[in-house]
């Protein structure tokens, strides 16, 4: 099949395989010790890099080693505040691929707690030395399938 022709695949709900940790630093937090908003998108990064790592598709500084991608969107919705020295659970999941995007999603939670702190997602695009969307290669489609237990027909 034609890459071009690849359908999207993409799990019908959040399933998460896969969750990695991290502990609010001092920097990371605001004059309340709360977590700065802007922080927990480093948190995602930090989640999105190690599930990359679990996979085998990282390789030395680049988070995917076939190709290169940007982040074309990226959302947060807080449901309650992280503190200094909270230890974290992120877990990962990839939502959706398309024919050059894809979508991991992510939920942010207090260890301790098992409380919901953040829910997220961000959406990359593949693409080439000039910037320009290219398709997703069919080894990071087929190894984020077989993990995730995604049926991939394309």
């Amino acid at each position: 099949m034609n890459p071009a022709d690849q359908e999207s695949v993409r799990s019908t709900d959040d399933t998460f395989h896969f969750n990695t940790e991290v502990k609010v630093r001092l920097p990371e937090t605001d004059a309340m010790g709360i977590v700065f908003h802007g922080n927990y998108f480093t948190f995602l990064e930090v989640g999105r890099v190690d599930y990359l790592l679990n996979l085998d598709l990282a390789e030395g500084v680049k988070p995917i080693r076939d190709f290169e991608n940007v982040v074309v969107s990226a959302h947060l919705d807080f449901k309650s505040p992280a503190r200094l020295h909270d230890l974290l659970r992120i877990d990962v999941c990839t939502r959706e691929i398309g024919n050059s995007s894809f979508t991991f999603g992510f939920k942010i939670r207090h260890k301790q707690e098992n409380r919901v702190v953040a829910l997220g997602h961000t959406t990359h695009c593949a693409i080439d030395e000039d910037f320009n969307p290219i398709d997703v290669p069919r080894n990071f489609r087929d190894t984020i399938c077989r993990y995730e237990g995604w049926k991939d027909d394309s």
